[in-house]
């Protein structure tokens, strides 16, 4: 759990699938809260990936 202030947001310009925007669009109001979301989950999981690999190459040596 994160206790605290979100990080800061910031403006940018991203070129996304059309298909894609729309289906995040279809699912109504706060799309962009939900694409930073899935972006969010992503780069976590690869963070834990990286620790985890980190890990069992410090075990083999």
């Amino acid at each position: 759990m994160t206790v605290g202030l979100p990080p800061a947001k910031q403006d940018i310009h991203i070129r996304l699938d059309r298909d894609i925007l729309e289906w995040f669009k279809a699912h109504g109001r706060g799309y962009q809260t939900r694409i930073n979301a899935v972006l969010r989950a992503f780069v976590q999981t690869r963070e834990r990936g990286n620790r985890k690999g980190a890990a069992r190459n410090s075990a083999r040596r």
